[in-house]
Order: C-alpha cells, then sequence, then structure tokens
C-alpha cells in the first residue's frame, strides 16, 4: 500500500466491517480477535492520515505486519493535536475532551457516531445491574465528558440521579431512595467520594448495594493508598470490600477495564487486548513484572484502536493486570482531578 487515498474522497464507513465488529462485541470467538484487528488497522491505514504517518514512520503498514501485536499504538499525547485529528473521516458529532488545566492542552477523541461505544458500555458491563446513582455531572452539563456519557448510558433517564450539579452536591435523591431500603449501585470518582466522606457523616447503602470508583487522585494534593480508601469507603457507606469496584478508562479508549477490591486486578472485555512492554527494550516483560500499558480496543474503530498509556502495570498470565500508577514524569490528568478543582473551589 504505497499511497494513502484522501479519506475526503471516498466512502467513510466500512459496513462489512461494522457488521463483524458488532458481531464481535455480542459473540465472542477468541480466534477472531487478530483477523479482526488486522483489517481494522488496514481501514484505520487507509483513511486516518496522521495514523498512517506514524505507522510508516515505524516501519508498520498493513503489508509489513502479520500480529495484533505489531499493530503500532500511538501514545495518548497524540490526542492533544488539533491539526491532525486521528478520526477516519465522516461528520464529527461527538467530541470527548481529556480533563485539564486551562494552560494544558486537552485531547480530543472525535466520534462521527458512538453507536459502537455505547454497545461496548453496555457489553462491556461485568457488575451487578441495580438503580444507579452518580457522583458526577450529568451529560447536559458535561457534554463533553466521557465519563458523564458513560454513566448517561447506564442510567434510566432519570436526570435526578446525577447528584453532583453545578459543581455542589444534591442528595437529596440518594436519600430518598435510601428509605425505601432497596440496594443501590452509586458510582462516581475517586476524589468526589473523598469530598463526600470529608463533608458528611457515615451514610450506610442497604444490604446488597455497590460502588464503583474511578479516575485515582494522584497528581492531586490527597495522598491515600488504596488499602486505605477501600477501607474508608467500605465503613462509611457500610459496604463488604467484595461490593466497592474500580473502573479504568480514559477519554482516548472506547472501552474499560474493571477490578474489585483492594487488591482485585483489572480485566479488559473479549474485543480488547493489552500489553505490557518493558520501557527500555519494548518489549512485552514477562508474567509477574511491570511495564507500560499498550491498549489494543477494537471499539475505537473510527480512531485508531492501539493507544500507549501512560501508566505503569504489571502482568499476570491469566490475562488481567494490576495498575501501579502513572508514569511519575506525566502531567496528572482524568475526570477524577475536575472533580477536585470544582469541587474545592
Amino acid at each position: 500500500m504505497s499511497e494513502i487515498e484522501d479519506p475526503t474522497t471516498q466512502k467513510w464507513d466500512d459496513p462489512d466491517l461494522v457488521r463483524r465488529l458488532n458481531h464481535f462485541l455480542s459473540s465472542p470467538n477468541p480466534q477472531d480477535f487478530s483477523a479482526l484487528a488486522l483489517d481494522i488497522f488496514a481501514y484505520q491505514f487507509a483513511r486516518n492520515r496522521p495514523f498512517a504517518a506514524f505507522a510508516r514512520s515505524l516501519g508498520k503498514t498493513p503489508d509489513t505486519i502479520s500480529r495484533w501485536q505489531e499493530i503500532p499504538a500511538v501514545p495518548t499525547s497524540a490526542f492533544k493535536l488539533p491539526d491532525f485529528p486521528l478520526t477516519c473521516g465522516g461528520e464529527i458529532r461527538t467530541t470527548f475532551l481529556t480533563s485539564g488545566t486551562t494552560t494544558e492542552t486537552r485531547g480530543s477523541h472525535h466520534f462521527s457516531s458512538t453507536q459502537l461505544y455505547e454497545k461496548a458500555i453496555s457489553q462491556g458491563w461485568p457488575l451487578p445491574k441495580l438503580p444507579p446513582f452518580f457522583l458526577a455531572p450529568s451529560k447536559p452539563e458535561a457534554p463533553q465528558s466521557s465519563l458523564s456519557h458513560m454513566f448517561d448510558h447506564l442510567n434510566d433517564g432519570q436526570e435526578s440521579r446525577f447528584l453532583l450539579r453545578h459543581s455542589k452536591f444534591h442528595l437529596a435523591p440518594l436519600f430518598d431512595h435510601l428509605q425505601t431500603g432497596e440496594p443501590l449501585f452509586l458510582m462516581g470518582t475517586a476524589l468526589a467520594f473523598l469530598h463526600l466522606m470529608a463533608f458528611l457523616g457515615p451514610i450506610p447503602l442497604p444490604s446488597g448495594s455497590h460502588l464503583l470508583e474511578t479516575g485515582g487522585y494522584k497528581g492531586t494534593a490527597h495522598s491515600l493508598s488504596k488499602s486505605d480508601f477501600y477501607h474508608d469507603l467500605s465503613g462509611f457507606f457500610s459496604l463488604p470490600p467484595d461490593h466497592i469496584h474500580n473502573e479504568y478508562g480514559m477519554t482516548e479508549l472506547s472501552s474499560q477495564a474493571y477490578a474489585t477490591g483492594p487488591d482485585g486486578t483489572h480485566r479488559f472485555p473479549h474485543w480488547c487486548r493489552h500489553l505490557i512492554l518493558d520501557p527500555e527494550t519494548e518489549r512485552e516483560v514477562a508474567p509477574g513484572e511491570t511495564g507500560y500499558l499498550v491498549i489494543h480496543d477494537l471499539a475505537n474503530l473510527l480512531s485508531v484502536c492501539g493507544i500507549r498509556t501512560q501508566d505503569f502495570a504489571t502482568r499476570h498470565d491469566d490475562g488481567s493486570f494490576t495498575l501501579i500508577g502513572r508514569d511519575p514524569g506525566a502531567l496528572p490528568r482524568g475526570c477524577s482531578r475536575t472533580v477536585d478543582h470544582a469541587l474545592s473551589s
């Protein structure tokens, strides 16, 4: 493939590829992953000019690789280049922005359709389905937040279940539900939970309830180990540790990984694969060793599937990983920090 066709002169969509991907999300066959990933790489190489240039600079083209592990992964910083949007064409209808301060360049993930994004949320949800409440702003209040979009998709249409409005807690709907004694699922950023625990006394949740936290709090003024954080959550909400979960995701992805309990390892859904690479050799580390986390998310069909994060993780031979934390030289990021700024102001 010596020339890249101008994406503005061709049909951006590939109905057969979309059909195959939709089928794979719903009916997985592990043997199909590599073939589908390579076909998506060829699709993105032909239509995503910045990505094709990046791949060529590494000597990677659809003609030179034969394994999904060889597909180049772009660093998350590539999403911060506004003159080189990582899209495969089509009208942009939705854009999610990474969090950041007013002096930072924010990353942009563009979508001509969020159909695959929303299907990935639904199909990838491994946790109990209970009435949800969210310590986060609603989608109308934060239309460029991928987390608010995710929570909106998990919601049943009741905007009152978003308990953070204009940077203030509005907890009356939660307390009204507590009167019923029915279990619920409380979700929010780690920093929102920290602020809530500092703001109020204990809020025992009904038996059978669950909690999901996300975002972390590195790069902020908060310092608390995960075990201590989960101990505090367990006591404050009267929940057993195995009813407390973490969601690992980012604006640049369409899918999420989940872990349960303070010592739980993370797993992505079957349409994602991850590699943990040695920072010096770029080779995959052995089980038990730590390196950079690289994620291949096939639901990122309309942008780029391979993402090199700034996070360190430990590889496990059962296909899961333990998240260690961010590269200490990387800028703090994430929806959680935005909530921290809002609630601290």
